[in-house]
């Protein structure tokens, strides 16, 4: 898309009127967004672990995993965390000089990004309540490790738990099996027969690439131990 074509550019500020960024930048008004867009390809690195922290970026379309090695010799670490659209990935930039997760899309995706200077002009002047209120949660987030499940715990339980807190809503998941249950700490196999169980009890619909939450109710009720079977 070329920033010379007018059609272009009228096309850029609607979709920035109606992104949640755009519109607390107020976009749709004339004023200036820092964030730009950017695409990404399935399996492309947006950053390492340990680099300088020197971009924040949106999740506008497609689906990011965090990795972290805490302490592991893996090369990129475990699966931390998964960013869907609607979601910032690299904001400790404005608490901290290096990124503290390596980040990979997984799907072809499309990132809004801006400098370390540019979130910190956005973000207004320090010391405001709600600054400070984000600057401390992000210090507290970057000390954290990758969950680790319980070895005892319910596989059905987790997964559940984890599509109601974290789930798509409102379209299909199409991320990888193995970086789920890397997530969730459990093995492939295991995470499947816990969502085999889940579409059985109609809180979801499978295929062997594709999730569809199909009852956030019924989702609810099995993170909390109802209806499951008997062991």
């Amino acid at each position: 898309m070329s920033v010379a074509d007018p059609k272009a550019r009228q096309n850029a500020r609607i979709l920035c009127a109606t992104c949640e960024i755009g519109a607390a930048s107020a976009a749709g008004s004339g004023h200036f967004c820092p964030f730009v867009d950017r695409s990404r390809q399935a399996g492309e690195l947006i950053y390492l672990e340990g680099e300088p922290a020197n971009h924040v970026w949106f999740v506008k379309q497609g689906i990011i995993v965090l990795l972290r090695k805490g302490g592991e010799n893996n090369a990129e670490g475990r699966v931390r965390a998964v960013r869907f659209p609607g979601s910032f990935i690299g904001l400790e930039a404005v608490v901290t000089d290096r990124y503290i997760d390596s980040a990979r899309a997984t799907t072809d995706a499309v990132l809004c990004g801006t400098t370390r200077e540019g979130v910190d002009t956005w973000l207004g002047k320090k010391g405001a309540p709600a600054r400070t209120a984000l600057e401390l949660t992000l210090r507290a987030e970057s000390v954290d490790l990758p969950r680790r499940a319980p070895p005892d715990g319910n596989a059905v339980e987790r997964v559940a738990a984890w599509l109601c807190e974290e789930g798509p809503r409102g379209e299909t998941l199409t991320l990888p099996r193995r970086i789920v249950a890397d997530l969730l700490g459990m093995r492939p196999e295991t995470l499947s027969r816990a969502m085999a169980i889940l579409a059985e009890r109609g809180a979801i619909e499978v295929s062997r690439t594709n999730l569809r939450i199909v009852s956030e109710n019924k989702l609810a009720e099995l993170a909390s131990g109802g209806s499951l079977p008997s062991s």
